[in-house]
Parts: C-alpha cells; sequence; structure tokens
C-alpha cells in the first residue's frame, strides 16, 4: 500500500513538470522562428493593419508579422503601401488593384503585405515547412529592395 501512495506523490510532482514542455505545434513554432531569425528577420506577435471590410479577410486566422527594417530609411520615393490576399489574388488597399509578379510567389499563409519608408512586413499564418519561411524571407528582401508592389 505504501508503494501506491509513493507513486501517487511522485505522479503529483511530475504532472506540472511534463504539463510545462512544449508540445508538438510550440516546437514547430520555434523551430520556424529560429529559422527566420538567423536570416535576420524580426518576429512580432503584433495585430495587422485595419483592412477594409469590402476585402473579406478572414480575421479569425491568428497572423505574425515578420519585418525586415531598411538599414537607414531613405529619401526613396516610398509610400506606405499595403495589399492583401483575397482567394488566390492580391489585391493593393484601398483600390483594389489587381497584382501580380514577385507577391505571386509568397506561400498560401501570407496574407498581408505592407511596404513603408522604414520597413517591409508580411503577415502570415506559419502554415508551411522551412521552405515556406524561406519563401516569406525571400519576399521580405525583394520587396525591401523594390519599393512598390508593381
Amino acid at each position: 500500500m505504501s508503494i501506491f501512495w509513493i507513486l501517487v506523490i511522485v505522479a503529483v510532482a511530475v504532472a506540472p513538470l511534463i504539463s510545462a514542455l512544449p508540445n508538438q505545434s510550440q516546437r514547430y513554432e520555434a523551430k520556424i522562428r529560429a529559422h527566420a531569425i538567423q536570416s535576420g528577420v524580426t518576429i512580432k506577435l503584433e495585430p495587422p493593419p485595419e483592412i477594409p471590410p469590402r476585402f473579406r479577410i478572414d480575421r479569425d486566422t491568428a497572423l505574425v508579422a515578420y519585418r525586415l527594417r531598411h538599414a537607414k530609411a531613405d529619401d526613396r520615393d516610398r509610400n506606405s503601401e499595403t495589399a492583401v490576399r483575397v482567394g488566390d489574388v492580391w489585391l493593393t488597399v484601398p483600390n483594389e488593384g489587381v497584382l501580380s509578379g514577385y507577391i505571386s510567389e509568397l506561400p498560401a499563409g501570407a496574407h498581408i503585405v505592407t511596404l513603408s519608408k522604414h520597413d517591409v512586413t508580411i503577415f502570415w499564418d506559419e502554415r508551411g515547412d522551412i521552405d515556406a519561411v524561406n519563401a516569406v524571407v525571400a519576399g521580405l528582401h525583394f520587396f525591401l529592395e523594390n519599393p512598390r508592389f508593381e
């Protein structure tokens, strides 16, 4: 009977420690975020920019901001621009111009891209593998060098 109580006490002591271990999805997030950070990307858990409701963006999707900052803010003609993925089509906000070109190379989990004078941000749902992370990082570098979505 005393062995039973010893096992119960050990189980009660060990259970909180086991529950504190990361699960499979948390290990996956840590892996891809570490890969992105090694590539020089800043990762922020922040809300995406406000997108007008007419774009029908799914607000239930948790998006993470992957960002690259310009080494120095230059005086190039770079206005803030935003693009959103609606289905399989990328549109500019607010005038709903259809975009093609490099932006279509982004993984399916990328939903919003913002360009500004100071940084480039891609909001995506972190679904995919290391190749998807590499595509997001390549997209950040591309848009860092190209001031427009065109």
